[in-house]
Parts: structure tokens; C-alpha cells; sequence
């Protein structure tokens, strides 16, 4: 949990999933005491969630040797394989994004011998990252056979999201709004308060 807020005042489009955005993320910050957890006035959040696709894509500018990168696959945490094919090799790196337009490169593979389905993007799977470790040598970065990446990705929706179990005080959070990285704000409406937790999923 990251903060709280609770609102008698609340805009009426905050009350609605529909307009309920990160600025009716105001109002009063619960004042609770840390020694006596089960008060009555304290704001309680009982999380549940989905997890979603990575939170970075690569984008049309991903190149492996400065051509196109036409097969991607999503492992989640924003870890992807991307491929091409040179010639008649399947050209191939597991990557992890570190940013938008930066990532680490986890695995190299190259294959001579891939499956059809190994070439066609709607068949691309993890298992197709088989085949040759490339022999690369580091201190010769401009050498012909050297497998080099250039990325560019797309910022996704969190990696996680509130499910139908999230709870404020036991009651079902209605209303969330997603910032990105995994930070959401969940609320919902007891009587007439608004009662609002921005929180960062660490799991699902």
C-alpha cells in the first residue's frame, strides 16, 4: 500500500468506473493508528490479481542485424524472444526490457534446422528457441557472424491488475484505475465516502 484517501466530498464522475481517473485520487488521508488494526475507522485492502502481458513489446523499430524483427513472443516480466529469419536461419534473442528503448540480452540461438511453425509468427512459441549457441567473441563486436540487437518497445498496461477479489474493508473494489508499473488505484463507496488505496502489486 502506497497511500490512502477518503473523500465525502467526491466529483460524481469519480464515483463511476467508467470517469474515474488519477485525480480523484484526493480528499482526507485516514488518520489510523498502527497499534490497533482492527479499528473501525481504518481503511483495510484485501488483494487479488491477474496477471497480465509484459509491461514493454517491441515495437516496429526491433532489428536483429538491422532487419526487422517479424517473430516475437511474450514470457512475461518483460521478457520476450525475438526473431527473424536470415536466408535460411532462424535468427533468434531472449531479451528482457529495461526501459522503453532498453533491454538486456538474456540468449542468442541460431537454427539452420527449425520447424515450419518456428517461421510464422501465429506459431512462434518458446520452444522454438532451440538450436546453436552463436560463438561470439566479445572482444571483436563488429564481427560478421555476431547476432546484434537494436530494440524498441511499446509501454503496455501494468503486468498486474485487481481482480474480482480486491477488497476495501471487505466490500468489492468497484472502481481502479491502472498507473502503470504495476501501481493501481482501487476504491469503492461505503454510505457516501469514497474510500480510495494506491498500491504496487509485487505478485499476483
Amino acid at each position: 500500500i502506497m497511500a490512502k484517501r477518503k473523500s465525502e466530498k467526491f466529483l460524481n464522475a469519480c464515483g463511476n468506473q467508467d470517469t474515474f481517473t488519477e485525480a480523484c485520487f484526493a480528499g482526507e488521508v485516514p488518520q489510523e493508528d498502527p497499534s490497533r488494526p482492527d479499528e473501525k475507522s481504518r481503511i483495510k485492502l484485501d488483494v487479488a490479481g491477474d496477471k497480465e502481458p509484459s509491461q514493454y513489446s517491441p515495437s516496429v523499430g526491433t532489428a536483429i542485424n538491422g532487419k526487422p524483427a517479424t517473430l516475437k513472443f511474450d514470457l512475461g516480466g518483460s521478457v520476450w524472444i525475438v526473431g527473424n529469419i536470415e536466408g535460411e536461419i532462424l535468427m533468434m534473442i531472449k531479451m528482457r526490457f529495461t526501459g522503453a528503448t532498453k533491454a538486456s540480452i538474456m540468449a542468442k540461438r541460431k537454427s539452420e534446422k527449425f520447424l515450419n511453425a518456428c517461421g510464422n509468427q501465429d506459431t512462434f512459441t518458446e520452444a522454438c528457441f532451440a538450436g546453436e549457441v552463436p560463438q561470439e567473441d566479445p572482444s571483436r563486436p563488429d564481427e560478421k557472424s555476431r547476432i546484434k540487437l537494436d530494440v524498441a518497445g511499446d509501454k503496455e498496461p501494468s503486468q498486474y491488475s485487481p481482480s474480482v477479489g480486491t477488497a476495501i474493508n471487505g466490500k468489492p473494489a468497484t472502481l481502479k484505475f491502472d498507473l502503470g508499473g504495476s501501481v493501481w488505484i482501487v476504491g469503492n463507496i461505503e454510505g457516501e465516502i469514497l474510500m480510495m488505496i494506491k498500491m504496487r502489486f509485487t505478485g499476483a
